[in-house]
């Protein structure tokens, strides 16, 4: 039961950051109202699952010269797959887009920075 609490507090905090990065940033657009935070959420919790750490494993040289700041990279990469798997399983009326490769990269760091705060809010009331 611990397994399928954490993959959905994990679901709920991609939600969340989504929504935030949204809000944030211009160039994020999504369509399919929710629906479009719930499965962009878990197309990134399985990314992040089961992708996520060879990307870090291979990337273990950029990670460490470039003081950890490569793991933004990293998560710019992870929802570029998240979007374009999005796009590849072609949900009827779902849709989540990130215009530019900048906008990759400050989506990352607003989303990253969104789901340790959730992450630190929860712990904390726990």
């Amino acid at each position: 039961m611990h397994f399928f609490k954490k993959v959905a507090f994990g679901i709920a905090f991609n939600m969340g950051a989504l929504y935030v990065t949204v809000e944030l940033l211009d160039k994020v657009t999504y369509s399919g109202g929710w629906l479009a935070f719930v499965v962009t959420g878990v197309l990134i919790g399985v990314l992040n699952t089961f992708v996520r750490p060879l990307i870090r494993f291979f990337s273990l040289p950029l990670i460490l010269v470039s003081g950890g700041l490569f793991l933004i990279i990293i998560n710019a990469l992870i929802l570029w797959m998240a979007t374009s798997l999005l796009h590849l399983l072609d949900f009827s009326g779902l849709d989540f887009h990130i215009e530019g490769a900048v906008t990759f990269v400050l989506a990352a760091l607003v989303f990253g920075i969104t789901n340790w705060f959730e992450h630190w809010v929860f712990k904390r009331l726990r």
